[in-house]
């Protein structure tokens, strides 16, 4: 099982080797190969630390790129070396036909893997059909494993959707399955280490992400370094740090991009 406490520069990779192709590489010489794309800006959840206050609503849906333009956008960054890339949102189960999307971007020469962000309550309905179609991969936010909790994060009535469509992420067969848990002090902190032991036991992998102390007011006190708890987690699952993970020519110790143990 890894562990990561992440931020979001990990899908950088090394330094590219010379090519004769023209190749997307940021400043400082890392080859991006790594594209999230946003199929709609819809979302059937209200989560605090998303949905800005004074919130005025959606983009129009005439208005989005259709999957003949995704798929032209896509093809036109595999070209430039773009191996992977994740659907999101939004909430991207709410994008009509999202399926057929996934599998006109399989059918691309050089698109390796698709993979999807998703906050699960709809993928009980569309999980085998989206794993078919060439997701092999999913993301799924789940911040608590309590119902009056997760209530109180989302905005709905939303825990029981969510773990069905865990349950039917890991029937379809997406591997891996990970968890992004944003961790915010005094609200759900304190089921840190349920959380993991949920997901040793349910084979998912556990990420635990930081809530920014930037945007709205009292967004502060809910900011919690976790680092150290990282490093209970290590101690209490007897865990082993797996710097190997993370990429070739980054050290062992000191700052890094993520931290993965397993």
């Amino acid at each position: 099982m890894s562990l990561p406490v992440t931020d979001h520069n990990a899908d950088m990779e090394t330094p590219a080797p010379p090519s004769s192709t023209a190749a997307l590489t940021d400043r400082f010489g890392r080859r991006v190969s790594y594209l999230r794309l946003s199929v709609t800006d819809r979302c059937d959840l209200r989560c605090s630390y998303c949905m800005p206050k004074g919130f005025s609503g959606f983009e129009e849906p005439e208005n989005w790129l259709r999957f003949d333009e995704i798929t032209r956008v896509v093809a036109a960054f595999s070209r430039m070396g773009v191996a992977r890339v994740r659907l999101t949102g939004g909430e991207p189960l709410l994008r009509r036909g999202l399926p057929q999307l996934v599998t006109q971007l399989s059918g691309l020469p050089g698109l390796q893997d698709i993979s999807l962000s998703t906050n699960a309550t709809q993928l009980h309905k569309h999980a085998q059909v989206l794993h078919d179609a060439g997701v092999r991969r999913i993301n799924v936010s789940l911040d608590s494993l309590d119902r009056a909790c997760t209530e109180k994060i989302t905005g709905r009535d939303s825990f029981a959707s969510i773990m069905a469509g865990l349950q039917a992420g890991k029937q379809a067969g997406f591997d891996p399955i990970k968890l992004n848990m944003v961790v915010m002090r005094g609200i759900n902190d304190h089921e840190i280490m349920r959380m993991a032991q949920f997901c040793f036991e349910e084979g998912f992998i556990l990420r635990l992400i930081e809530a920014m102390p930037m945007g709205e007011t009292g967004r502060n006190s809910q900011y919690m370094d976790i680092g150290p708890v990282r490093e209970q987690l290590v101690s209490k699952f007897n865990l082993i740090p797996a710097a190997a993970e993370l990429g070739a020519g980054l050290p062992a110790t000191g700052p890094q991009p993520t931290a993965r143990a397993r």
